[in-house]
C-alpha cells in the first residue's frame, strides 16, 4: 500500500510514521524569519480640494476600504545587528473611498485618497535573503473634519488598520528524508454545496488523518454507549454519525477534525444533557506540556463516575481535560 500524506498514526500518544525509505535534495524556499503585526495608516487631505462647499458642524464622514487595494511591500534593509539581525521596511498602502453629506445633502462627492505607513522590523536576514509582505486582513475606516492649525484650512483626516506577514526567505537546496515520489490516486467526486464567503478555515491548511476520523462515547468504566448520535458542527454546517456497538462514531468525509472550528456534541443517554466540546487549534495536557489540534483525528469522551454528566476528553489520546454539559 502506498504511503499518503496525512498526520502520523498516534501509538502511546506519539507520532508513529513510517521509517522514511531515501534521502532527496529539494529545492524549496526556505523561511529564515517571520513576524506579523498591525499598523494604523492614516492621511489628512484639504477638504477644499474635494468638496464643494465649507464642511459645516455635525456634516456626516463615510469611508469604505475600495476592494483589493490593500499592499504591502520591501523598501530596504537597515546596517546589520551582527550576526545577521538588521532592519526590515516594508510599505504599507490601502485605497478608501470618501463621502461628506450634511443633512441630505452631499458636500463632498465621493473621491479616493491613498492611507500609507511604513513598517520597520528586526529580523533574521542574512545576505542571500529577500522579503515578501502580504496584507492579511484590513480593518474598517474612519475619518474626521479638523483644522490645520497652520493655516486654517479645513482638512479631512482618514485611517484604517492592517493586519500583514512580513517573511524573509531565500531558495535553498534542502536534504529531506523521504519516502519517494507521491502516486497519483484517481479523483473522486463529490456533491458542490454552498459554501461560506469568506471562508472561515485557518489561515494554513490543516492535515488531514490517515485513517477516518472517529469520535467515541465511552461509560466511566471504558465500555463504548452505541447509538448515540454525534453532530459535528464546522462554519453552520452539521454533519452527524452514530456510535456503533463499541462507541465509535467515523466520519469518513471530513478527513480530519478542525481545531478552531469544529464543534462536537451529542446528548447523554443517561442523564439527556447535550455535551459540546469545542475542539481547540492546541490544548495544555494535565503534565503542562502543549500540543497542537489544529487537526485531530480521534476524539474520546469517557464519563468520569457513574451517574456522573461530565466527561474527560481526550484529543488523539492526550488528555484535554473535562467538559460540564
Amino acid at each position: 500500500m502506498a504511503i499518503t500524506p496525512g498526520k502520523c498514526p498516534q501509538v502511546g500518544g506519539v507520532p508513529n510514521c513510517p521509517p522514511f525509505t531515501e534521502k532527496d535534495c529539494i529545492e524549496v524556499f526556505k523561511v529564515y524569519d517571520q513576524c506579523a503585526t498591525e499598523e494604523l495608516l492614516g492621511s489628512c487631505v484639504r477638504a477644499a480640494d474635494h468638496c464643494t462647499a465649507p464642511i459645516p458642524p455635525g456634516a456626516a464622514v463615510t469611508c469604505n476600504v475600495v476592494p483589493n487595494t490593500a499592499r504591502c511591500f520591501f523598501v530596504g534593509f537597515g546596517p546589520f545587528n551582527p550576526p545577521f539581525f538588521r532592519p526590515v521596511l516594508v510599505l504599507n498602502e490601502v485605497q478608501v473611498s470618501v463621502t461628506v453629506t450634511s443633512d441630505g445633502t452631499v458636500i463632498c462627492p465621493t473621491f479616493t485618497i491613498t492611507l500609507q505607513g511604513i513598517t520597520q522590523a528586526q529580523m533574521w536576514a542574512p545576505d542571500g535573503t529577500f522579503v515578501q509582505c502580504q496584507i492579511l486582513a484590513v480593518g474598517p475606516c474612519t475619518c474626521d473634519v479638523t483644522t490645520d492649525p497652520a493655516t486654517g484650512d479645513q482638512l479631512i483626516c482618514c485611517r484604517v488598520k492592517v493586519c500583514k506577514e512580513i517573511q524573509i526567505k531565500a531558495l535553498v537546496k534542502l536534504l529531506v528524508p523521504s519516502y519517494g515520489f507521491c502516486e497519483l490516486n484517481p479523483c473522486v467526486a463529490v456533491p458542490q454545496p454552498e459554501f461560506p464567503c469568506p471562508p472561515t478555515q485557518p489561515l494554513f491548511p490543516p492535515q488531514r488523518c490517515q485513517d477516518a476520523p472517529v469520535v467515541t462515547v465511552q461509560t466511566a468504566a471504558g465500555v463504548g454507549l452505541g447509538g448515540v448520535t454525534v453532530s459535528l458542527i464546522r462554519a453552520g454546517t452539521t454533519i452527524t454519525a452514530v456510535t456503533d456497538a463499541t462507541g465509535n462514531a467515523t466520519f469518513p468525509t471530513v478527513g480530519g477534525f478542525a481545531g478552531g472550528i469544529d464543534t462536537i456534541q451529542f446528548t447523554d443517554p443517561v442523564t439527556t444533557k447535550v455535551v459540546s466540546f469545542a475542539l481547540p487549534t492546541e490544548f495544555t495536557d494535565l503534565t503542562g506540556a502543549v500540543h497542537d489540534s489544529s487537526t485531530a483525528c480521534t476524539i474520546l469522551f469517557v464519563r468520569t463516575g457513574v451517574g456522573l454528566a461530565t466527561f474527560n476528553v481526550f484529543i488523539d489520546g492526550i488528555q484535554n481535560g473535562t467538559v460540564d454539559p
